[in-house]
């Protein structure tokens, strides 16, 4: 769906309508089963999918018959996923917090974060370099996975293999803090 100048939204044409809903019928419990694994809540990953489908029906036209639909729909679904993050981080809302000793953190939640975060250090140094890399270019950079291809002088899809493995490793060695 395109938007007016106005910003009001343009209805779908019963072609468009139907391509989309045939999207839809296809690739939904593949898209909302990844975004479940990324934001690990039933409800987030209700909403994100239909940002997907939103999205992708309003981008209809950028893709390109013959290619991955699949694969064009997931990278919008994680995109979708980093722009909420990203906004989450950049919105700096702080809960409203009763000044009683109840409500601040305690120590050992504070403990807990440090342990968490030296226990995930010690699993990415045990990660394979070429995983490490294309982990933290993806994470920490920011980087596309076409970028990364090119900087680890591999194949998109090659670096997205590669995140995968990280991950599924990083996951194994982190089930203690699940």
């Amino acid at each position: 769906m395109q938007l007016e100048p106005s910003g009001t939204p343009i209805p779908l044409d019963p072609k468009a309508r139907a391509q989309l809903a045939n999207w839809v019928a296809q690739h939904w419990d593949g898209v909302f089963a990844l975004l479940y694994r990324l934001a690990g809540n039933r409800h987030e990953a209700e909403d994100l999918t239909q940002e997907t489908f939103l999205r992708a029906s309003q981008r209809r036209d950028s893709f390109k018959t013959g290619t991955n639909l699949r694969a064009w729909l997931m990278r919008i679904a994680t995109n979708a996923f980093l722009d909420g993050r990203r906004r989450k981080r950049t919105s700096n809302v702080m809960p409203l917090m009763d000044d009683t000793a109840e409500s601040a953190p305690g120590p050992n939640m504070a403990l807990e974060h440090k342990e968490l975060g030296k226990a995930l250090e010690v699993a990415l140094a045990e990660l394979p370099e070429t995983a490490r890399a294309v982990f933290l270019l993806r994470t920490r950079e920011d980087l596309s996975f076409r970028e990364i291809g090119e900087a680890i002088g591999a194949t998109e899809k090659t670096a997205r293999w590669h995140m995968l493995q990280a991950r599924r490793k990083l996951m194994q060695s982190l089930t203690v803090w699940t």
